[in-house]
């Protein structure tokens, strides 16, 4: 019994650190432009056929593969913000309807060049390891190590760098940070950019314990935007708190309630956060 809970609580943490890393780049976007940035479900989508493609189809190894649903996140986020959301930058409502549009399209794009059909990937690392006394699968085991380097290491990036400061200046006053010469449109780059590449990544290293496939952005995406609201807007800490207690409430109710709730779990925490703490566990919502 506490061996199946540990087990649980273990896979509960791989699968928060993904939600955590797409919605740390979401929460980022969000804080900037004030708008759930939906397209990033696309990006999620388009960056994993990226590493598929480099892996499988090219036969590179399958750390280029990372890295290129890494570099497709971050350079398809970036032209988004270039040539179309700047030019709405206000205009809320059709950046919404712009960013939604995008999510569709890109799933559709996704049909459209690699048909329906599941797509499989050779894990980046291979076996198991013993861990806490359980033996997790390496893969997995790599999930939770790369998120949490790339948690510091954006971290670092937010609280210890001079854009990392403008950033954070930005997402709380951005008329503001302008009189006090930051430039937004750099800014808004970069914080595309990074968020975009946040996405690729959770894609690429899910990828080989699931499969690639066109839909694969919808959970994902969806779950993302309760990490972000119950961490709380504007909180890096906090994506990381709520990714993972959602991960595990997820992976604990569907081993011991019914898997066939896995999924509302997610949204029965969020109206409860939403009626009961709207601004999150540490955020400024």
């Amino acid at each position: 019994m506490l061996e199946n809970i540990a087990f649980q609580v273990v896979n509960g943490l791989i699968m928060g650190a993904i939600y955590a890393l797409m919605a740390l780049g979401l929460n980022l976007i969000w804080s900037i432009t004030d708008v759930p940035e939906f397209s990033q479900g696309g990006i999620y989508v388009i960056a994993a056929y990226g590493g598929y493609f480099v892996t499988v189809s090219a036969r590179l190894p399958s750390f280029v593969g990372l890295f290129a649903a890494m570099a497709t996140g971050a350079v398809l986020a970036f032209s988004f913000e270039k040539l179309l959301y700047r030019r709405m930058r206000g205009m809320t409502l059709n950046l919404l309807l712009t960013a939604i549009a995008l999510f569709f399209l890109l799933a559709n794009v996704a049909i459209w060049l690699w048909t329906p059909k599941a797509k499989f990937l050779p894990p980046y690392v291979a076996g198991e390891v013993g861990f806490l006394g359980l033996q997790i699968g390496r893969q997995r085991l790599l999930v939770l190590v790369l998120s949490a380097l790339l948690f510091l290491l954006v971290n670092l990036f937010v609280w210890r760098t001079k854009l990392g400061k403008a950033i954070r200046a930005a997402s709380q006053d951005r008329e503001t940070a302008q009189l006090m010469g930051i430039n937004i449109d750099t800014v808004n780059s970069v914080v595309f950019g990074l968020g975009g590449a946040l996405s690729g990544t959770a894609a690429a290293l899910i990828s080989p314990l699931y499969a690639v496939y066109p839909a694969m952005g919808d959970l994902p995406l969806l779950k993302a935007l309760v990490v972000v609201i119950l961490g709380g807007l504007g909180s890096v800490n906090g994506v990381l708190v709520a990714g993972s207690i959602l991960g595990v409430v997820e992976s604990l109710g569907a081993a011991f309630i019914s898997s066939a709730y896995q999924h509302g779990f997610a949204f029965f925490i969020l109206i409860l956060v939403l009626l009961l703490r709207p601004r999150g566990l540490f955020g400024r919502m």
